[in-house]
């Protein structure tokens, strides 16, 4: 076997390669042999067809088949030979033989960049310095109080704002396709910025025992979700009207939200959270600016492949947001092909950070072990309140443990660059 390999436009790769036609004819040869047991041919036993009538009946097939088989091996081959490793699917092509010589084929591809990064010790970075004071905790806590209220019966007045009315809801659509409800249990509180308008001009100032009935038409626009050019008729029957009651921010609450002595210890905790949460965002900013200075100091080129596929994770993820807020990706106004190439610029400074950051990691000999993957994967599965054992099964089925340890090692790699920066905070 003869290859050549062509260095083409940025991270394209070609190869040409030439399989000796001995080696072609003696590949057909099998293959005929082969066929000769196994054909079916009317008027011969099976295993007794002899081989020119196999190479009359089946010479095409066998033809095709054996070279494309040769091709796809031989490209596996060739890329092994050179140690290229393509990010994508060779394209193969030009794909030309004539009985008795050599069987030539060309593939193009992509590669990851040759890259050497310098300059990632002592990166001089400015991060803004996020205080925690005492008004931050005295609102976490106030929040904290919010969550731990109650709910009490209020009698001998009509709803007001911030009330919570019981009762059930009963709804059908005069106009547009919809999921109709009857004595739909329901939980409102009055005059909340979500609930739409109508709503809240049905309950505020209505008394308890009183059912209330109104139309709603929903604008043609995206942002009413399914309901999109709607109209519903809803009746509201009110059995109850409750007030939110908040505790005593004293050490009673403290000792109700879980293992302290008192308020002082409930604040401290509340103080350290918010504390960690400030670090993290400060750690993060400094990463972010880390990664803009490594891009732009290394404006290598990068796979289209990757781009594209970052590209598709992005648009990916709208879909899934849009279907989490009840809209419809496929009647939505957006452009998508307009969309695909807004992202493109942030898709290839994504891609060139990644290919920065495993260089990091392989200039420094950085890898990622068993006990991190399996770190991960148990912080995940408590994030998705799932077990560890079905979410790693489940990214083994999606051959995804892979990118996964590729994940690890680059944050790794930025760890490594933003614990070597030269880091000053600026404001108070």
């Amino acid at each position: 076997m003869k290859v050549v390999v062509n260095e083409l436009e940025g991270c394209k790769r070609g190869l040409e390669v030439e399989i000796p036609g001995e080696q072609v004819t003696e590949e057909f040869e099998k293959s005929f042999r082969e066929y000769s047991r196994h054909a079916k041919i009317p008027g011969f036993r099976p295993g007794k067809i002899p081989i020119d009538i196999v190479r009359r009946r089946f010479g095409k097939e066998v033809r095709d088949e054996v070279i494309g088989r040769m091709v796809r091996e031989y490209a596996a081959r060739a890329l092994d030979e050179k140690k290229l490793h393509p990010v994508d699917s060779p394209v193969l092509d030009e794909v030309n033989y004539v009985d008795g010589r050599p069987l030539t084929f060309k593939a193009t591809f992509e590669v990851r960049p040759v890259l050497t990064v310098s300059d990632y010790h002592s990166i001089p970075v400015t991060v803004t310095r996020r205080p925690v004071t005492d008004d931050m905790v005295d609102a976490s806590v106030r929040d904290l109080a919010e969550r731990a209220a109650k709910l009490e019966l209020v009698t001998g007045r009509p709803v007001q704002k911030g009330d919570f009315v019981v009762g059930t809801l009963t709804c059908r659509f005069i106009k547009g396709k919809g999921k109709p409800l009857l004595d739909e249990p329901m939980l409102l509180e009055a005059g909340a910025e979500d609930n739409h308008p109508d709503f809240n001009a049905a309950i505020l100032g209505a008394q308890a025992g009183e059912t209330k009935t109104f139309e709603t038409t929903y604008p043609d626009e995206e942002r009413a979700g399914t309901l999109r050019g709607c109209t519903v008729s809803y009746t509201l029957a009110i059995k109850e009207i409750k007030k939110k009651v908040l505790p005593n921010i004293d050490d009673n609450l403290a000792k109700e939200l879980g293992d302290f002595q008192d308020l002082a210890g409930l604040r401290e905790r509340v103080k350290s959270e918010i504390e960690k949460r400030a670090r993290a965002a400060e750690a993060a900013e400094g990463k972010d600016k880390i990664l803009s200075y490594l891009v732009e100091r290394h404006p290598v080129d990068v796979p289209a492949a990757l781009v594209e596929a970052e590209v598709d994770r992005r648009l990916e993820a709208i879909v899934r947001e849009m279907i989490a807020q009840g809209r419809d990706p496929q009647k939505s106004q957006i452009n998508w092909g307009e969309e695909r190439d807004k992202l493109v610029p942030a898709a290839t400074g994504t891609v060139r950070a990644m290919l920065i950051l495993e260089s990091i990691a392989a200039q420094e000999g950085i890898e990622v072990t068993e006990d991190e993957v399996n770190a991960w994967l148990r912080e995940e599965a408590r994030r998705r309140n799932v077990s560890v054992s079905a979410l790693k099964e489940r990214f083994a089925q999606n051959e995804r443990l892979t990118g996964l340890r590729a994940q690890i090692v680059r944050e790794k790699s930025l760890d490594f660059a933003f614990n070597g920066a030269n880091i000053t905070h600026e404001g108070k």
